[in-house]
């Protein structure tokens, strides 16, 4: 029997919480206060399932932190190169909420292909100390993600730790492309 870790109960028992709190409002500004209340209460419910996440994290055996708060586990180690924060890079990488939802992945076997330096600050700590051949699990805090904003489009609140896997495929060689280019 599978046991869920402490910090999925609280999501459940959160989820349940707000669901069960919700009451009718009667004006558009009781409106605006009760998402704006819940916002609130999911963005400091976010910071401590991220802590919480973090710390188990942290004793899984090979985890490295980051003076930043990054933490990494090297689950496959590549030989190649590594990239530079000016370095555009293929990567296959999958995006996951502390609960284990994805929110973003690459397609199957198609790479994305993205310039380090344009990626949110988590990514641009740990991509200069991957190599080709690289395939990392990384949680990012979340000023170092998407921050107290959270994304735009929803899929990503406030305050939300983000956990990535990242295998670096290839770095670029900007040589090569300009060969590519000339007549």
């Amino acid at each position: 029997m599978k046991f869920l870790p402490a910090w999925a109960w609280l999501v459940g028992f959160g989820l349940v919480g707000i669901v069960g709190a919700q009451e009718p409002v009667a004006n558009e500004e009781g409106v605006s206060e009760e998402v704006n209340l819940g916002v609130e209460k999911g963005a400091r419910r976010n910071i401590t399932l991220g802590a919480m996440y973090r710390e188990e994290f942290q004793q899984q055996e090979g985890v490295q932190e980051l003076k930043s708060g990054v933490l990494y586990k090297v689950e496959v180690a590549g030989k190649g190169k590594a990239p530079k924060t000016s370095d555009w890079i293929r990567v296959n990488y999958a995006g996951k909420h502390v609960d284990g939802r994805v929110f973003d992945k690459s397609k199957e076997g198609e790479p994305a292909r993205l310039r380090v330096d344009r990626t949110v600050p988590g990514w641009q700590e740990v991509l200069p100390r991957m190599r080709e051949g690289d395939k990392w699990e990384v949680v990012i805090p979340s000023h170092l993600g998407y921050g107290a904003k959270g994304t735009g489009a929803g899929n990503i609140g406030a305050n939300e730790t983000l956990v990535f896997t990242i295998e670096l495929v290839e770095v670029e060689d900007p040589a090569k492309k300009a060969e590519a280019k000339q007549p």
